[in-house]
């Protein structure tokens, strides 16, 4: 088949990588097309056009940093919920869960959503962020801190590192710790 721009090459198919744009996000994909021997002009044919549009899909998501329709339904699923309930969960209707799950791309703030509701990851960095910005400290995680408690009374030299919550699970009882006491003599 003769190119449609120059009239002069041949189109032959080979992998190529072709240039996209969506939502004004630029990003190239490489996949299967007709290209000119001669003057580089793409085409894609149209037995491929359905496995190269699942090639964009993927080629946005991934430059647009979005959930997959398979992440999105990972999400929903590792929480046990079908699409109703996450969609109440979310606080959206059902109908763009089940839009989302079959590849209809949702927008940033609504990826951002379903990030903050599933991944505690995601919600720990975006709450440290925002007390970032209002100037105010982060709540952390509860600190284990380690103790070194002697062997027995004759052998103070040799002691064991132990954690104060196992130490409070062998003993029975909450034990306190101030911060910079070293070592127990």
């Amino acid at each position: 088949m003769k190119c449609m721009e120059c009239g002069m090459g041949r189109m032959q198919l080979k992998m190529a990588r072709t240039c996209h744009e969506v939502r004004c996000v630029k990003f190239e994909v490489e996949g299967k097309a007709l290209v000119c021997s001669r003057c580089g002009f793409q085409v894609i044919p149209p037995d491929l056009l359905n496995e190269h549009a699942q090639l964009v899909d993927q080629g946005f998501r991934k430059a647009a940093g979005l959930l997959s329709a398979k992440d999105i339904r990972a999400a929903r699923t590792g929480l046990g919920f079908n699409q109703q309930q996450f969609a109440e969960y979310l606080g959206v209707g059902e109908a763009s869960v089940k839009r989302w799950e079959l590849g209809a791309l949702q927008d940033k703030s609504s990826d951002d959503h379903i990030r903050l509701k599933t991944d505690p990851e995601y919600a720990r960095k975006n709450l440290d962020s925002l007390c970032e910005r209002l100037g105010r400290k982060s709540p952390t995680a509860p600190q284990r801190e380690v103790i070194y408690v002697p062997v027995s009374a004759s052998s103070r030299r040799q002691s064991h590192q132990w954690d104060v919550e196992s130490l409070s699970i062998l003993s029975g009882t909450a034990l306190s710790v101030y911060p910079g006491m070293g070592a127990v003599n």
